[in-house]
């Protein structure tokens, strides 16, 4: 159900939806209505397509969690689990592993061994399912991370999980709470996955990684133009905003 909704209101489905009501409306000679409708769907894409309110909803959710230091990490005191959240894949045999990890994926697993490297005692826990392929997420990360030079016995994966709950979940069972957590993910999705994590009964540190919103020194005179990527920022906002208000209600 969640999914559902999410799908329905996301930018992009609400600029069209909003674009066939106009044409329908001039089709029944409706034509102030359509007119309205059609000013109404090209000013949501223009707002939707310039950087403003896009980054307004991502930075609101990626600035509550900062990236962790080194400093943090050598203050930490006991075994050190690192979970890499899933974040998806494709299963193209013709590619090296790390070649069929989705950019996301690929960012939090560089994080995720970023922190290992650092640590004298830790280990690298990858998550994420397959849906319907042969292999898993956590499988195809767990390969990268030893093509990239990890000791294979520092790696572990979670290949059951679905969803963030479901790792939460699963990473409990598995390993319960002896070992200091470190959850990583991408920014927008760590107030969810802390969230979720901490109701599940664990107390993660946050490592976020795969920032969407980055603020250069240098100014970018071509900011304010329209762009798709300024219409994924506003998905992936919208998204998390919907998932956590879910979880919030009670949902799962």
């Amino acid at each position: 159900m969640r999914e559902i909704i999410s799908h329905l209101i996301l930018p992009l489905p609400l600029f069209w939806t909003t674009s066939i009501f106009a044409l329908v409306f001039l089709l029944f000679k409706k034509k102030k209505t359509a007119r309205r409708l059609a000013w109404i769907s090209l000013a949501w894409l223009l707002l939707i397509s310039t950087p403003f309110i896009p980054d307004l909803l991502v930075n609101a959710l990626e600035k509550q969690y900062n990236t962790i230091s080194d400093k943090d990490l050598k203050a930490l005191d006991k075994p050190v689990n690192i979970l890499v959240l899933g974040a998806g894949f494709i299963n193209d045999v013709r590619l090296a592993p790390n070649d069929q990890l989705s950019e996301a994926a690929l960012a939090r697993l560089s994080e995720g061994i970023r922190i290992l490297c650092i640590l004298s005692d830790g280990k690298l826990i990858t998550s994420g399912w397959g849906n319907r392929e042969k292999i898993t997420s956590a499988e195809i990360m767990a390969k990268t991370a030893i093509l990239l030079g990890v000791d294979s016995s520092l790696v572990s994966t979670q290949k059951k999980p679905e969803n963030t709950w479901q790792e939460a979940i699963e990473y409990k069972s598995m390993h319960g709470d002896s070992s200091q957590l470190i959850v990583v993910t991408s920014a927008i999705h760590m107030p969810r996955s802390i969230y979720l994590f901490r109701k599940a009964g664990l107390n993660p540190l946050a490592a976020p990684s795969n920032h969407l919103v980055k603020i250069s020194k240098e100014k970018d005179p071509w900011y304010w133009i329209p762009s798709s990527n300024n219409i994924k920022k506003m998905e992936a906002a919208i998204h998390e905003y919907i998932g956590l208000f879910w979880y919030k209600l009670g949902g799962s």
